[in-house]
């Protein structure tokens, strides 16, 4: 018993403040270098990377490089989430922000269609793939270095650092790119202003890497490994064989999350620019606003979430996604600075809150120590592929068949509708004792 309140006393103080902003580090990273990826894809890789000729096909061809990365994430959920569940969480996690920090840079490199032709499209694919592999590991083991550690009755106030990382990565995208295109002309933004964004992620690998050095491994795996008898040799069989239901509903749950962020952050920004005119800054003002909103309402969320349960908060983050999407481009219809921002930050702060700041620690309280980095990884990005990649493209399709922006507001607000069927099949968790 002495023991037991020593190893928890020590794990509470400092140790358990480094691994969460350890966390909050890396996630900030991977979301900065998506969202870079995102604006750059609206705004920039149509123009530089595709041939001016088809406009149409640039638009397709810039998206899909967007994806790409889509395809390689479960890759890295498997290579990662089993170097995790053997090796140990902190190895797998420096191995990470090292990849995405050198990826992201050398993005910042390829020239341009014009010069290299077809090539230059090649190498940003090859390089989003890579990229999507190191990405498809980070998550699940940034994590689990918070919750793993954290207490009981804490799991979601710390479990929620690894998600301020998105609004954060963000917020950090949306500042950057403003900067620059306030500082530079629309040529020398095209030319090589862009590029700066992906340089600066370097500071930021230094700064995370040095963070993650310093911490120590999770509780729970250094428990699990000193019973190697009872360890997995292959934690992903283990995974498929006796955890396939909970891993296939964390799947489906993640669809109100990609549903929401493809169709209303994403083509949002490409629908209020090219259909509706606004100037492009506006929605990096509106971004800025908005992940200062978040980064509030996922504070509160969490902190709520270890007071009376997991699934309130999930269950209201999700009807939020099944509501917000008709508000959302109402108010982007309107065409004024305020509004786009009152349009990004509904998003934000209630249904993107609503989901992400509990969805670390219920994932993880679901399934066991053995199995968690491969499940959770896998559950997050297996669902980016089969439900990711259709979801970018859908809302194009709508579009073209209904020519409504409000049929594209239903699309959107299918994916709330399906994580909730999932929600509802899934145990509450936050009680649930998870460490071995």
């Amino acid at each position: 018993m002495a023991t037991s309140q020593i190893t928890t006393e020590k794990r509470t103080a400092p140790s358990i403040q480094r691994a969460a902003f350890a966390s909050l580090i890396g996630t900030m990273i991977e979301w900065y270098d998506f969202y870079l990826f995102v604006f750059c894809s609206a705004l920039v890789f149509s123009k530089i990377f595709f041939s001016a000729a088809d406009p149409v096909s640039a638009y397709v061809g810039s998206v899909g490089t967007l994806v790409a990365a889509f395809v390689s994430r479960p890759l890295g959920a498997l290579l990662f989430g089993h170097f995790g569940d053997t090796r140990g969480r902190k190895i797998a996690l420096v191995v990470t922000l090292i990849g995405m920090g050198i990826v992201t840079c050398v993005i910042g490199l390829i020239p341009g269609y014009a010069s290299w032709g077809y090539w230059s499209v090649c190498a940003l694919v090859g390089l989003r793939l890579l990229q999507g592999i190191f990405f498809g590991g980070e998550w699940g083991g940034a994590v689990l270095m918070t919750i793993e550690n954290s207490p009981p009755q804490q799991r979601g106030w710390y479990g929620v650092f690894s998600q301020l990382g998105n609004p954060l990565g963000f917020f950090f995208a949306s500042g950057v790119m403003q900067l620059i295109v306030v500082m530079t002309s629309l040529d020398d933004f095209l030319r090589w202003g862009w590029r700066i964004a992906f340089f600066a992620s370097a500071a930021l690998v230094f700064v995370g890497l040095y963070v993650r050095l310093m911490v120590s491994e999770t509780r729970d795996f250094e428990t699990l490994n000193k019973r190697k008898t009872l360890r997995e040799a292959l934690p992903v069989r283990l995974l498929f064989v006796r955890h396939r239901r909970p891993l296939l509903l964390c799947m489906i749950l993640q669809a109100g999350l990609l549903f929401g962020s493809y169709i209303l952050i994403v083509y949002g920004a490409n629908y209020s620019q090219r259909v509706l005119g606004l100037p492009a800054n506006w929605n990096f003002i509106a971004g800025l606003v908005a992940a200062v909103a978040n980064i509030v309402a996922l504070l509160i969320m969490a902190r709520l979430s270890d007071c009376i349960g997991r699934k309130p908060i999930y269950m209201f983050g999700l009807l939020m996604y099944a509501i917000v999407p008709f508000p959302f481009f109402w108010l982007l219809e309107m065409k004024t600075l305020p509004a786009v921002i009152l349009a990004n930050t509904l998003v934000w702060m209630l249904a993107q809150a609503g989901t992400t700041a509990v969805q670390s620690s219920f994932l993880a309280e679901l399934f066991p120590t053995e199995v968690r980095y491969s499940a959770i990884s896998i559950s997050y990005q297996l669902s980016t592929v089969i439900i990711g990649i259709p979801v970018s493209f859908l809302p194009v399709w709508v579009m073209s068949q209904f020519g409504s922006i409000y049929a594209v507001a239903a699309s959107a607000a299918i994916g709330g509708l399906l994580g909730l069927i999932a929600l509802t099949a899934l145990p509450e968790t936050y009680k649930k004792q998870i460490a071995e």
